[in-house]
């Protein structure tokens, strides 16, 4: 339909002409084309596997115009073809903003005056020796009351030492200027009665003094929209709802498009962005910033996702945070082994059964607070600054009890025991239960693509990936426990035993101090003293203890005295957390504080951006940072490539850094995602690009390199 418009509008159009050339005679003087085009390349000396912007000038005659891609009721797009030696790539045409034009009934999209389009051009690796020569055919039609088709040859030629040295490169940035801004708003449109209404959302759109009746939109597909109907807007804190009357064309044809906003900003000066809008009753993601209705997407199966969960479990137990755990353990089944193997094997199920058994209640807890609205992720228990706390008490107290500080005798002995290095059952699973408590700061390869998968899984999915996580973590002191040949490996008992279960305290007293740490950024000065104080009274409290008198009288009145220590640690915990909400983010001496509006703004540039999430008790997060990023070479690179360095704290919690999360389909950190410079002739970027979780320095100079 839109073809045979097309045509019988250009069968009367000439015959206006035919009729009208005689009356106009010498009442004008006419041109001899009423588009004057030039050809102009970026540069026309090149050197091998150069990239250059080529521009199609068009100069119309006052009162003419041209047609946009889109040429809206009527009108047909220009057409350039391209002649030029073997090698040599051509990219596809980019548009500079459109106006409308009104003909009659009808509504045009396109161009007066002046309009330039780019292109750009490909050298190849290889070059002859001397001029190169590329030819353009265009073909375009320019309007008035009459339309006239006009159609020329134009060539270039590279290389030619006979012509001097040009440069349009100036010419030709100024030229993208007038393209269309893209920008990772969320939008789109459905079919409102006789209207089609277009809705746009981002944190970052700011309407300041801009009047609503100044916007325009120009869908790329035909046929979306009634051209000439004025289209009504309304404009709220971060959406524009845009209703215009419904074109000829279906929905269901129009899956999604380009759409082309234009509007007059607050210093009268014409402006444009485009995005994707899609056909859907909400609004769905369409670029590079998560948003809170965004889902990822699961490209794993389930049996990856097991596998993935395995492996990174397995992974954890090199992690420092845990490798000290399961050394005590194997320190424990070197010690039994010999004497009963039966038992060496109910000690590795019941360590598994711990480990299994405690990622099982946090994927639970996961899921249902989840469920219940909440936004966090793997490792958010250590968000709550009680937690922390709490984790680096029970570390402390084990670091005390390896090094013999104290040896308690009875009831609290056997309680202590089990709960560490013993070789009773219970002890092996409650060890599996702190081995892991201490891994959940840790995220090791495969992990993050599990969990992710895992946690937009129904229960039982989730449960048993996150139960396969923890089989990962136990497996190895499982194999030993039941396989007599790995056991020969373990060095045997002897004296030697002491000194390195002593050694193993130091682990557990650095854990420790980097919890207290941690619980630095997450509280004040106060609470950071009130532990530590803590940590002093359970150091004295277990003193007293190995310093029993043994006059039962006496000792009584210490194991009170004992108790009232171990209680004042417990009232110095950080029950209240609610002053410390606000996260406190380490001042950073490399990169910005991340925020959606941050990021929005530097996406907006033409430069690549490099976004890290981290938390102060995520030690994978600081490993990377020290040997990775915050090193001589990176800076050198985020210099050298102009790169924004924006870094995001999850230390507390933090909705908009969960979305973030949430949007790559990720559910803790670290996660490094770097944003590609903008293309020189699209003015888009490439696909984010997520890094791996554990990084090298030769890793990230790879990848940002890569794009």
């Amino acid at each position: 339909m839109r073809f045979i418009r097309i045509l019988l509008l250009m069968m009367f159009a000439l015959m206006l002409f035919q009729g009208a050339s005689a009356q106009e005679g010498d009442q004008e003087s006419k041109p001899d084309q009423y588009v004057k085009i030039r050809v102009l390349p970026e540069r026309n000396i090149v050197k091998p596997g150069d990239e250059i912007l080529i521009g199609i000038e068009q100069s119309i005659y006052p009162q003419w115009h041209t047609y946009w891609r889109n040429p809206g009721d009527s009108g047909a797009e220009p057409r350039v073809e391209w002649d030029m030696p073997d090698g040599f790539a051509i990219g596809n045409i980019h548009w500079p903003t459109p106006h409308k034009i009104p003909y009659g009934p009808l509504m045009n999209f396109g161009y007066s005056d002046n309009a330039i389009l780019l292109q750009k051009l490909t050298i190849p690796e290889t070059l002859p020796d001397g001029p190169i020569t590329l030819t353009a055919t265009v073909e375009i039609l320019v309007c008035k009351d009459i339309c006239i088709p006009e159609s020329g040859e134009y060539t270039i030629t590279l290389n030619d030492k006979s012509i001097p040295p040009e440069d349009n490169s100036a010419y030709l940035a100024a030229a993208q200027a007038h393209l269309p801004v893209p920008v990772p708003w969320h939008a789109s449109y459905e079919v409102d009665g006789q209207d089609v209404v277009l809705k746009v959302q981002s944190d970052n759109i700011s309407f300041d003094s801009i009047k609503p009746e100044g916007f325009e939109f120009f869908p790329l597909e035909w046929g979306l929209i009634d051209n000439p109907t004025p289209s009504k807007t309304t404009l709220y804190q971060n959406e524009i709802v845009m209703a215009q009357g419904r074109g000829e064309r279906s929905l269901n044809e129009i899956k999604a498009t380009e759409i082309i906003l234009a509007f007059t900003n607050s210093e009268n000066q014409r402006q444009a962005v485009s995005f994707i809008a899609s056909h859907t009753t909400s609004t769905q993601g369409t670029g590079f910033i998560g948003a809170k209705n965004l889902k990822p997407v699961a490209s794993t199966s389930i049996t990856k996702a097991l596998l993935f969960a395995l492996l990174g479990g397995l992974i954890l137990n090199l992690m420092p945070c845990v490798f000290p755990v399961l050394s005590i353990k194997a320190l424990s089944l070197a010690k039994s082994a010999e004497k009963d193997p039966g038992h060496a094997k109910l000690s590795g199920l019941a360590y598994t059964a711990g480990v299994m058994l405690s990622f099982i209640a946090i994927a639970a807890a996961l899921i249902g607070l989840k469920s219940a609205g909440a936004g966090i992720g793997w490792g958010f228990q250590l968000q709550d600054p009680l937690v922390v706390a709490a984790l680096a008490y029970l570390l402390f107290i084990i670091g005390l009890n390896l090094t013999g500080v104290f040896e308690i005798r009875g009831h609290f002995g056997n309680f202590g025991d089990k709960l560490t290095q013993g070789d009773g059952l219970a002890g092996s699973f409650f060890t599996g239960v702190l081995a892991t408590l201490v891994a959940t700061p840790c995220t090791a390869p495969f992990m993050a693509a599990a969990i992710g998968y895992a946690l937009i899984q129904p229960a039982y999915v989730s449960l048993s990936i996150f139960a396969a996580l923890g089989l990962g973590l136990a497996l190895p002191y499982l194999a030993l426990s039941f396989v007599p040949a790995l056991q020969q490996i373990l060095p045997k008992p002897g004296a030697w035993m002491n000194i390195f279960r002593q050694f193993l305290a130091f682990p557990m007293f650095a854990s420790a101090m980097w919890l207290v740490w941690v619980l630095s950024q997450q509280t004040d000065s106060m609470g950071l003293l009130h532990i530590l104080i803590g940590l002093v009274m359970l150091a004295f409290g277990f003193w007293l203890l190995n310093h029993s008198p043994k006059k039962k009288s006496a000792r009584s009145l210490v194991q009170i005295l004992a108790a009232l220590t171990f209680l004042s640690a417990v009232f110095l915990l950080p029950f209240n957390s609610k002053e410390n909400e606000t996260p406190r983010i380490e001042s950073l001496s490399l990169g910005e504080t991340y925020s959606p509006e941050k990021l929005a703004s530097v996406l907006l540039t033409d430069d690549p951006v490099f976004v890290e999430m981290t938390a102060a008790w995520c030690i994978t997060c600081k490993v990377n940072h020290a040997v990775a990023i915050d090193i001589d070479s990176t800076r050198k690179l985020f210099t050298d490539k102009n790169i924004h360095y924006l870094v995001g704290d999850w230390t507390n919690y933090d909705e908009e850094i969960t979305d973030f999360l949430n949007s790559y389909g990720r559910n803790g950190v670290p996660i490094y995602v770097y944003y590609g410079p903008r293309d020189i002739v699209t003015g888009k970027r490439t696909a984010p690009k997520l890094l791996p979780q554990v990084l090298t320095p030769s890793i990230v100079e790879r990848e940002l390199n890569k794009l």
